[in-house]
This record gives structure tokens, sequence and C-alpha cells, in this order.
């Protein structure tokens, strides 16, 4: 291990003419590819997040794969299972001689154009950066500034990150929404254009966007632990590392952003230089490439405004068109040496029942006309609950058990109310796991739910409020009053497909929150998406849910279980591999399930015969009968023999909300029931503030 390190401080990563700075993986690909991507071709680039992390983007077989760095809490860093190193340019100097875990050499450096400097944010470069780095440290007394420039780099980012936003262009201070809107409308309206502005408390911000010529606010709030975000969205040490963040993800923004509307008299010299930074990434390092010449944008004259085509992306026929020409969609899959895998399909649970551990849900026992709200004021109370551990401990006195919803051989699921520490009074379902009845094993499951569940937050998923221990252990959730989506559905057939798809867009806003927190569902399935009202849907029963921790993308199961198969994705029921791709698979088969109103998957097909429905015959679940073709489209997306090729989360929530709004939009203009213009706001997922 010494032999990975020398008396002298590591190589800055800047200074090397493969490192790119803070791009995205995708934008890794587009330069890495229109540079030739010869084999052993890399570039090096800052992970966007966490802070202080870098990674490897090598094209190999002609293929581009990805290697985070990571930095370690001794300052060294390190791939995956590798071996450490003082720096990452050190790291890259052993893999150019040694492979040690990567699929080949590092032999050509992908190097920026002489004339580009790497970014470290939008509009502003690394050289920008380390000048007001050296400044800061020189401004603090008695400051190590060896140290606060290497091993404590990441906190001397934050420190002068959390005013950089105050000179940036798209930054304008306190004014009001009126004043913001008139400034974008005033500028020209085009998709991703934004401005940030100072609130009337003078301690939140709102980030507003031009989205369909119309202006859109996002109230930006900051939490206990002094971080900055959008509701339901990550949170961010500061203004300028929150948008650019959103440059880069929509993550539940209507779009990126794509540029500034710049403040009345933000200086002409550096509004020039910030949009030559920010042309996106990867037109900025091509922008003197032989192969493409973009020209530096500068702002558009009010309605003139054109919008910069999109890069053509060479994309291979989809699954839908290679079964409708009758193209081989077949796959080989290495055989199983043992008998695990026949054992799996011997004894899976095919119909997603569990077993008799599964608790069931009578949708008609409660309604919230019976709770005397609707499903708006019942989910701010829920977002309101503190999330402490402190106040997940709840005593018995705080609980009481109304009727029961459900139940089955080791428990049930009742309504009733919990009385907060601060007094208030909540519905909540209550899961009750009876000590006397059940195997011993029985509790830590139960548990080890709640523990999966105490961290996560969002208004599509079932939130903890906590866990009694008395009589019998209780796991106090949310309460969802109308059910679970499959059995609302068989006994609603006249909800129409664009509520179903409105339902089905929530469930994957929710998918996308897990995805981003490194959460794989393992169970996602229409019985476990529960009903606050038939507008309004969340994702429940974690019990099967793994956290992927930073080393691995990926949770392998050691053993096999009641596992809902028909769900499952073949790579799932083959290798026990899940992953954010393989909920996708899950996500298609709900999909299809929801728009058939509650209809069984693969009918009474089981086992090998699934399979080589999927696999051998390369076929896939039929289009429901009153299902959009958009919407079968998505599904067949999902399930994609090759994982790669599915969309991930952040897609599938944009493109069906999109698909909402449009089928709305049809049927409430064939049905005469809402004007247009009507129907449009009705549809759209608009502002938070």
């Amino acid at each position: 291990m010494a032999s990975n390190f020398s008396s002298k401080p590591p190589t800055k990563p800047s200074s090397a003419p493969y490192f790119y700075g803070r791009i995205t993986r995708d934008e890794a690909e587009e330069i890495l590819k229109e540079s030739g991507a010869v084999e052993g071709m890399f570039l090096l680039r800052e992970s966007i997040n966490p802070l202080g992390n870098y990674a490897i983007s090598l094209c190999h077989a002609s293929k581009v794969h990805h290697y985070v760095i990571e930095k370690q809490t001794d300052g060294t860093y390190m791939i995956p299972s590798g071996k450490k190193f003082s720096g990452p340019i050190e790291l890259i100097y052993h893999h150019q001689s040694q492979k040690d875990g990567i699929v080949t050499l590092l032999t050509v450096g992908c190097n920026r154009h002489p004339s580009q400097a790497p970014v470290a944010f939008r509009g502003m470069t690394y050289s920008d950066l380390e000048h007001e780095l050296i400044r800061k440290a020189n401004s603090i007394k008695g400051v190590n500034k060896e140290r606060a420039l290497g091993a404590q780099r990441e906190h001397l980012v934050i420190m002068v990150a959390k005013d950089l936003h105050t000179r940036q262009p798209w930054y304008h201070g306190k004014i009001n929404r009126v004043d913001s809107e008139n400034r974008l409308r005033t500028s020209g309206h085009k998709d991703g254009k934004f401005l940030v502005r100072l609130r009337e408390d003078k301690k939140t911000f709102a980030i507003c966007i031009s989205y369909q010529m119309d202006t859109r606010h996002y109230l930006i709030d900051k939490d206990e632990n002094n971080k900055f975000g959008i509701q339901d969205g990550p949170k961010f040490d500061c203004i300028m590392m929150l948008v650019d963040h959103y440059h880069n993800k929509q993550d539940g923004l209507l779009c990126k952003l794509t540029e500034p509307c710049a403040s009345p008299g933000f200086n002409a010299d550096q509004l020039k230089k910030y949009m030559d930074c920010n042309l996106g990434n990867l037109d900025y390092y091509l922008m003197k490439s032989t192969r493409r010449r973009p020209s530096v944008p500068v702002p558009p004259i009010p309605g003139q405004e054109t919008p910069p085509p999109l890069p053509s992306v060479a994309k291979r026929p989809s699954l839908k068109d290679r079964i409708l020409n009758k193209v081989n969609t077949k796959r080989e899959l290495p055989p199983t040496p043992d008998e695990a895998q026949n054992r799996l399909l011997a004894a899976g649970d095919w119909e997603g029942s569990q077993g008799n551990s599964h608790i069931g849900f009578d949708s008609r026992r409660v309604t919230l006309q019976r709770l005397g709200m609707d499903a708006d004021k019942l989910e701010d109370i829920y977002g309101s609950v503190p999330r402490t551990l402190k106040d997940f401990d709840l005593k018995r006195s705080q609980i009481e058990i109304q009727e029961t919803l459900g139940s089955g051989q080791f428990g049930s699921v009742c309504k009733g109310m919990c009385t907060l520490r601060s007094g208030q009074p909540v519905p909540v379902a209550i899961k009750t796991l009876k000590q006397e009845d059940c195997p011993s094993a029985q509790e830590p499951e139960l548990l080890k739910e709640a523990k999966i569940m105490m961290p996560l937050s969002h208004k599509h998923i079932v939130r903890m409020i906590g866990v009694c221990k008395s009589e019998s252990i209780m796991l106090v959730l949310e309460l969802a009053p109308m059910g679970q989506l499959n059995n609302y559905l068989k006994s609603h057939r006249e909800t129409t497909q664009a509520n179903i798809v409105e339902l089905l867009s929530q469930v994957a806003m929710g998918m996308e929150y897990l995805e981003s927190k490194k959460f794989v569902h393992r169970d996602l399935a229409a019985r476990n998406v529960l009903l606050v009202s038939e507008h309004f849907a969340k994702i429940s029963d974690f019990g099967m849910s793994k956290a992927l921790c930073r080393d691995n993308n990926y949770y392998e199961a050691k053993e096999a279980g009641k596992w809902p198969l028909k769900w499952y994705a073949p790579e799932c029921v083959y290798f026990w591999k899940f992953d954010s791709k393989s909920d996708v698979w899950s996500y298609g088969v709900t999909m299809w399930e929801a728009t058939s109103y509650g209809d069984r998957p693969y009918n009474k097909m089981k086992g090998q015969e699934i399979l080589h429905f999927l696999v051998d015959e390369g076929k896939r679940l039929p289009k429901p009968e009153n299902c959009d073709d958009e919407v079968y489209d998505v599904m067949l997306q999902c399930w994609e023999y090759e994982k790669t090729s599915r969309p991930s989360f952040e897609e599938l929530s944009y493109n069906m909300k999109s698909l909402h709004r449009k089928l709305f939009r049809n049927s409430a203009r064939e049905s005469g029931y809402l004007q247009p213009e009507v129907a449009t706001k009705r549809a759209t997922y608009l502002e938070f503030e």
C-alpha cells in the first residue's frame, strides 16, 4: 500500500488536460464518442454528487464504462474494491500500466481543447473557483492553507459557494412574484430560462422558470440543517449547487434549467463570460471541434427566440419495433449450475400474495368523507410530522386502535388515531404483529421495515409515523383510506385512463425519489400502491426494500424467498440481482395491472412458462383494451431485456406527467366537461410556492 503514495502533495486534477470538471455521465459519453471512442480512451470528471468524489469514463469494446473514485475518510482516493492513492491523478497513473479492477488500461487521454478550462459550476471555470478558494483561505486567520486547499477542500468549497449566487446573472435579489414574471416575459420566454429571487422573508428563495410561454415558481426552502431544496427534492449546501444540479437534472422541475434571465444592469462582459461557459457542458467542450462549431449564444431579442436543436443520438430499434418487425428478440442466458434457481421457480410467490403473511386491505371500510378532511389536508398533516428518533418512539397511550381493515396469519392492519408529541391527533394505519402468534423471527422483519421507512419522506410514499412496542409490535403509518389500487380499479371500472395515468405518474414520482435515495423496492405492484383519494396515490410496503451501499448500484440476494416473480425482471429471477432498473420492470407490470383495471398479469402462466414467454420467445404482456398506445409504449420500454435500455424513474416521471396532461386535455375537450384552458391547468403539476 505504501507504494501508492509519495512525500510530495497529490497533483491537482484541474492541471490534467483530460480533466473536464463537473460534467454528467451522459455528457462524458458524448464527448468520448465525438473524439472517436478508441480502445482505452478516457477522461476524468468530478462527480455531480457527492462533493469530493471523481469518476473515470473509459472506452472499451465500443462501450463507455464509468468508475467512481471515492474520497475516503483518510483523504485518499480509490475505486470500489481497488487500491488507495493520494489523489485521482495518481490513481490514473497506476491504471495506465495495471488494470487492477477496470476493464482495460487507460491508454489515451481525451483532452480538452487548450483554450478550454474545466467547469466547476455552470458559468464558472475551475480557475475561477481556485482563485476564490485561495482568497477565502487567505482571509481566515490561523488556517493551515495547505490543508484547507487539500484534505479539507470540500469544506472550503462549501464556504465559498454559499455566497456565489449573489454574483450570478440569474440572481435578481429581493423582487416579488409579479416582477419576476415580467422580467422573464420581457427577456423572451424559452423553456428552461430561469431566475432566482429572494422572497419577502429574506430567508428563503424562489426559482422562477419559463415553461411553455409562462412562468412557474418553485419555493426553495431551508431545512433544520440549513440545506436548501424544493419540495420533495434533494438538499444542497447552497443556492449555487442547487442551480447547478437542476442544469444537469430535471429532478421534479417541469424541465431542466437552460439559460439565465439576466438581472437588469448585470455587467455585459461578465454576462458574456457566463454565457460562454453556459453553452451546456457538451457544447462547451466541443465548441472548437472540427466536427461541431456552435456559436456562442447571446441574450435573445424578445420575440425572436429559437430553441437550439437537440443533438442527434443514434438509438437501436425499440422492443416494440423489433416485435412488430418480427426481429429475433431472444436473449441467451447462462446456465444455472445449481438447483437454487429451480427451487425459486417452484416456490416463488408468483401471484404476489407474499404467502399467508400478506395482509389484505378492505378499501370500502374508510373514506375521506368519514375522516372529515380532503387529501391535501391529510397530506399537510403527514408532511409536518417530525422525523426524529425521539418522535418515532411511540407510547401505547398515544395510539387509539379503531376498526380492522385487513388481517393475515401474523398480524393485522387497523385504522386508528395517533396523538403526536405536539398533542395533535392524526388518523393512521397500524400494522400489528402479535408476539404470541408468530415465530420470533418475524419481529425483526417488521422492525426492519420500520428502519427502512424512517428516513423516507415524500408525498407519494406512505411515511412511517412511529413504532410502538407493547402487547404487540405496532408499526404506525400514514393512512391511505381508499386502499389498494388493484382492488379499487376492479370495482371502479368507470375510472378514466387519464385518471389511471395520473396515479401512475405519481407512483413514478415516488419511485424517482427512492431511486435518488439509492433504495430498491423489490415489491412494486398495484397491490402495494395505496390511494388517499381517486387522484392521490402512495407507494407502500417496504418489507423487501434494500438500501444500496455506496460501492454498488445493485443489491444481490444471498438466498431466494417468497418473491413476487410475475413482477420481476429476468435478471432478478436468474441472478438474484436487484437495482433501480429492475424496479422499472416492475413498474411496467404495475402500469399493465392498472390500465387493465386490476387484471392478473400473465393470467395463469407460471414458472418456466413465463420465462419462456419473455426470454425465449421475446414476447411481452399485450396492450390492455382501453390503454393508450403511447402509454403501452412506456410499458415496453420498461420491459427491455437489457436493463441499460430501460428508462430511469426520472425519465418515467417526466414522460408520465406529459402523458397525463395530454390524455386529460383530450378527455376534457371531447366530453365538453372543461374548457381547454381549465383542463390544461388541472392536468399540470405546477408550482410548489
